[in-house]
């Protein structure tokens, strides 16, 4: 068969559009600045095995639209849904394992972007060690030095686990983690172990400290010990505790404790906790009865947190909360976790996972009172335990 010189040119140009059709994402173009709302939902239910295997972490991106119903599957080796994380600063998400009932693992998992751009995790990696179950919160720590006039800053960089395991209840503290994935255990793995005493955490989170380098650490329990006292534990001198003393300890209770304890009065089975200091606002999840029988499900909200929870000498003393959102209307029985969108121009909403109901309540910021979410999807027969909101007014990929 003969082919006429037309026949080439359109033979070339059809190969031209084929091959750029099939290119893959790390080919793509770099994106221009855009606004980022991706919300990560970390579910309770773990099937890893073959075609029976569970997408147990969604990613809703963008979470701010209409229906919420661009999402992104994900088949995590966490087990049991325990707190989820993301840091833009290393493109990377964290997951530990809430350990209910048979449920338990002892690693976090790390989980780097395979594209920041489009929202897509790569290949979970695994930090191990025996004490890493019934994780309650995760936090990461970066500690920047100045290398000199001009220089680049060095920074050092922390993966916080506060653990509730009864009386060894602990925070750890695990510097460099993306150098410790694939570990199996051992006391390399950890800097820092450090008994919480009294204190069953249910959430933990970073708060404004004196500088970027001196962040006060928050740690939400529901126990005292034996005693039922809601409340949050503020400890300050963390940056000490981690860069200025020997790693490779094991500290005891008595020597890091809290600065401050604040009791939510009249108020039972705080969950997880979101801060967004732009806004100034700081939330927790809250419910009445008990975990087999809940009722009233509520999220509470505290104005100007860095004050709040700035240490001022006292001991202890009660707060109450500034704003509640709760009442039938609201579809809230046994929240778990709360996410507020912290951007000061586009944050429009605050996002509920509510393990009773299985769905995921978005509600407007300044909702009060009993007041309907503008959607509350659920995502087949998964509860969702913890989430996690990265928005970002711009980010340039």
């Amino acid at each position: 068969m003969k082919f006429s010189f037309q026949s080439y040119v359109v033979l070339f140009f059809i190969s031209l559009l084929g091959f750029a059709s099939c290119k893959k994402l790390d080919d793509e173009p770099a994106r221009e600045a855009t606004l980022i709302s991706r919300l990560y939902v970390s579910f309770l239910e773990y099937d890893g095995s073959g075609e029976s295997s569970i997408k147990n972490l969604m990613i809703v991106d963008p979470a701010d639209t209409n229906d919420m119903s661009n999402i992104y599957q994900y088949l995590s080796p966490a087990k049991g849904g325990g707190p989820i994380i993301f840091d833009p600063r290393i493109k990377a998400i964290f997951q530990g394992s809430a350990g209910d009932n048979a449920l338990q693992d002892t690693f976090i998992r790390m989980i780097p972007f395979q594209s920041d751009a489009y929202g897509i995790p790569g290949t979970a990696g695994n930090i191990g060690y025996r004490g890493f179950s019934n994780v309650r919160g995760l936090a990461y720590y970066i500690y920047s030095q100045s290398t000199g006039t001009g220089g680049t800053a060095a920074n050092t960089e922390f993966i916080l686990a506060a653990t509730n395991n009864g009386t060894n209840s602990t925070l750890y503290a695990i510097s460099s983690p993306s150098g410790k994935v694939g570990s199996r255990g051992g006391a390399k793995i950890v800097d820092k172990q450090i008994n919480l005493g009294n204190i069953r955490p249910t959430s933990m989170t970073l708060i404004n400290g004196t500088s970027d380098n001196d962040k006060l650490l928050v740690i939400g329990f529901n126990q005292e010990g034996s005693e039922q006292k809601p409340g949050f534990a503020i400890y300050k001198g963390l940056m000490q505790e981690l860069i200025e003393r020997p790693r490779d300890t094991i500290v005891a209770a008595n020597r890091f404790q809290p600065a401050m304890k604040l009791y939510v009065k009249g108020k039972s089975n705080l969950g997880a906790i979101s801060y967004a200091p732009q806004r100034k606002l700081f939330a927790v999840t809250a419910y009445s009865g008990t975990a087999s029988n809940p009722s009233a499900g509520e999220v509470l909200f505290f104005n100007d947190p860095d004050n709040l929870f700035k240490p001022d000498g006292t001991a202890e003393r009660d707060i109450t909360a500034d704003r509640v959102v709760g009442g039938l209307q609201t579809g809230l029985v046994q929240p778990q976790s709360v996410a507020i969108d912290d951007r000061n121009e586009e944050g429009k909403f605050f996002y509920v996972s509510d393990r009773n109901t299985r769905k995921i309540s978005r509600f407007p910021l300044n909702a009060e009172g009993n007041v309907s979410p503008d959607i509350a999807p659920t995502f087949g027969n998964l509860t969702p335990n913890y989430i996690f909101l990265d928005a970002r007014s711009a980010n340039n990929f």
